[in-house]
């Protein structure tokens, strides 16, 4: 139960960017400018870490108990690995 109330979340979470995706592209079609539209998408990739990381941390934290602190410390280790690949 507690499970899913989890993954809800982590989808709400998900829903919640695309839809703030979706608004920058209108954003960005309807200001028509080159340099509005970098600002728009700067503002966005911005944000994107903090989402995954948001949704990431969620779903350890309903993990931790059920599978071993070397499989948690993996995945937190190939967060990192994600977040340094895209700096």
């Amino acid at each position: 139960m507690a499970g899913e109330k989890v993954v809800i979340g982590m989808a709400l979470m998900r829903f919640l960017f695309g839809i703030l995706g979706i608004a920058g592209a209108l954003l960005m079609l309807k200001l028509k400018t080159v340099e509005n539209a970098i600002k728009i998408n700067g503002v966005l990739g911005s944000i994107g870490p903090f989402v995954f990381i948001g949704v990431s941390l969620l779903g350890l934290t309903q993990m931790v108990g059920r599978v071993s602190m070397l499989k948690i410390g993996a995945i937190v280790v190939g967060m990192i690995m994600i977040l340094w690949g895209t700096i």
